[in-house]
């Protein structure tokens, strides 16, 4: 008997010893999730060769290539693109010129980031307590949210804000339930990065301060020395990243920027502009529950339980209020600020708050799947409830715009994927058909076992998500991409490192020149058609408008000797000929080419955001 007694240490030990290799069999699950993750997005993000949403994706390209310590070019009076994202983009520059390879390897670094939503989100839900099979289901299902794969497709901040705003929550967390001063400190960076990154990051970062404030001025939170730290980085970080976006506001924009704050300004302070605004806003949130089938909105209203209401943890609670102000906060700051341009997204837009969404999601999961079948019902019946409402809203503001306003299909890939339809919004059959699969979630909780039905849930969510994600690129993104490409492309003119490229900029439209600033190496060079003269000896190719009904050679009847029309394009984004020198080899020289648009829409290119 003696021989076989085993004593407590030698047990703690053969438990870690058997611990081990199974804490490492979940390391490699995770890094292969991980790298699988960032695998799709790379192969749904090369459908396309070249910028796709304009002029967003021009604007962080170009800065990225002026930070890579290449040319800068000139965006005056369009959309600031801040200075943070380009920065992890800027090292595609150092490989290789080519615009088409930059642009690929932009992708591979949002590949590369966005799966890391796939670990957040799993740390995220074993810290509510879900066993590691369990979270490591549910957390894909978060990271192949159709938003977050979506726009991991394109040079856009939108690709990487989802990753940043749930690590500097899951870091507030942390240092709010008494974690390392490391946390708090690594939050505070985070906040200042994304004030550097995007202009939502404002709203992120002044969160970020009211919360410190909070936590400064009560007394059973002894952290005070903490947040003067966190905030001796906030004000260093910010410092920092406004350097950094008025160096390139100086480079890139010398002419000023679209003045978006006098929008917002006019909407806070006049009683028709609060009133677009809310009911804008109201539309972003709309889009958010309809697009997750109300999952998100069941995070919603969870989330508001736990910030009024007394009875929860004071670090629950503080971080619920969080959430909701930052969501709030840019709901109302995008929609203030969000021009009118005439298009079915200025009614009802849900990338603005597609950071949030993973955030809301991983609540709505751990409701839906781990709570008792009482509260998982009464949190449906409130979204259910808010997303008609919200929908009321939308229907009552939009009126006929709906239906005679443009609409975007590459603004709304997932509620077309819900409703069918392609051309339009059709907002009942968008909130009924996502209201009836949360309903029908609803009914089968308690009819499958407790053990499986979390990965029935996850099952289901992932699924659906790949559909999406390839109907999506097959209905919008490739066939988009390929049009685009041909509207604006340069290529056939064969392109020199050494070629500068003079544009007519009164006569051919922006859509053209932005995207045309990014695939040529050095900044474009304004001309003047009706001055020869004048036209800067280093141009060694030009573009230039091509009036409906006119000859191509007589686009530019100044010509320089020895100038001819080299590509002449006609294609729904605006006619355009590039010229060049008789003595310029082109492979093979182009006839006349016209193309129209998928189903003759306008192009996915929109006269200004907030982005």
């Amino acid at each position: 008997m003696g021989s076989a007694t085993i004593t407590r240490s030698e047990l703690l030990v053969s438990g870690g010893e058997a611990r081990r290799p199974r804490i490492r069999s979940w390391a490699v699950a995770l890094l292969l999730g991980w790298l699988g993750q960032a695998v799709l997005r790379v192969v749904l993000g090369v459908q396309h060769a070249a910028p796709l949403l304009i002029p967003d994706e021009s604007g962080y390209l170009l800065a990225a290539r002026l930070l890579a310590g290449g040319s800068a070019a000139d965006l005056s009076g369009r959309t600031f693109y801040q200075g943070g994202y380009p920065l992890l983009i800027a090292p595609a520059y150092w490989f290789s010129d080519d615009p088409q390879i930059v642009y690929h390897l932009a992708i591979c670094v949002n590949a590369s980031i966005g799966a890391g939503l796939l670990l957040l989100a799993y740390v995220a839900l074993r810290r509510m307590g879900l066993p590691r099979g369990k979270a490591y289901l549910l957390a894909h299902a978060t990271a192949l949210l159709p938003s977050a794969v979506y726009y991991s497709q394109f040079a856009l901040t939108d690709a990487v804000l989802p990753v940043l705003v749930l690590g500097w929550l899951l870091l507030l967390h942390t240092w709010l339930n008494g974690g390392a001063r490391l946390h708090g400190y690594a939050a505070a960076a985070v906040a200042a990065l994304a004030y550097s990154m995007h202009s939502r990051g404002i709203i992120i970062l002044l969160v970020h301060v009211c919360l410190l404030a909070v936590v400064a001025v009560r007394r059973h939170r002894p952290r005070r020395p903490d947040v003067l730290v966190m905030a001796a980085i906030t004000v260093v970080g910010v410092g920092l990243g406004w350097l950094l976006n008025a160096w390139i506001q100086r480079r890139i924009y010398p002419g000023g920027v679209a003045p978006l704050g006098d929008w917002l300004a006019h909407r806070l302070t006049s009683m028709d502009g609060m009133a677009w605004t809310l009911a804008v806003a109201t539309g972003q949130v709309w889009h958010t529950l309809v697009a997750t089938f109300g999952v998100a909105g069941i995070g919603l209203v969870v989330l508001a339980v736990i910030a009024l209401r007394a009875g929860f943890p004071t670090p629950d609670r503080l971080l619920a209020g969080t959430i909701l102000s930052s969501i709030a906060g840019v709901a109302l700051a995008t929609s203030a600020a969000l021009p009118s341009e005439g298009t079915v997204a200025n009614l009802a837009y849900g990338r603005y708050l597609a950071c949030f969404t993973p955030v809301l999601f991983i609540v709505g999961l751990i409701v839906l799947t781990h709570c008792p079948r009482v509260v998982a019902t009464r949190a449906v019946l409130a979204t259910v409830g808010l997303t008609v409402a919200t929908m009321a809203v939308v229907h009552l503001h939009a009126g006929e715009r709906l239906t005679s306003d443009f609409f975007g299909v590459f603004d709304f890939p997932e509620i077309s994927f819900l409703t069918g339809d392609w051309d339009s919004l059709s907002l009942g059959q968008a909130t009924l058909t996502s209201m009836a699969a949360i309903i029908v979630a609803a009914l089968l909780n308690g009819q499958v076992g407790r053990r499986t039905w979390p990965a029935v849930v996850a099952t289901a969510c992932i699924l659906t998500e790949l559909a999406i994600a390839g109907v999506v690129v097959a209905k919008v993104s490739a066939p988009w991409g390929r049009t685009l490409k041909y509207a604006t492309d340069l290529s056939p003119v064969g392109l020199r490192p050494d070629d500068r490229v003079g544009m007519y900029y009164p006569g051919v439209h922006w859509r053209i020149w932005v995207s045309q600033a990014f695939q040529v190496p050095t900044e474009l060079i304004p001309i003047d058609l009706h001055h020869t003269e004048r036209l800067d000896p280093r141009v060694t190719l030009a573009v230039v408008p091509w009036p409906t009904g006119s000859e191509v050679g007589h686009t530019w009847p100044a010509a320089p000797p020895g100038w001819r029309p080299m590509i002449a394009n006609q294609n729904h984004a605006g006619n355009w000929v590039a010229w060049g020198h008789i003595s310029r080899e082109v492979p093979d020289p182009p006839a006349p080419r016209s193309e129209a648009a998928p189903a003759d829409t306008a192009a996915p290119i929109r006269a200004a955001s907030t982005d």
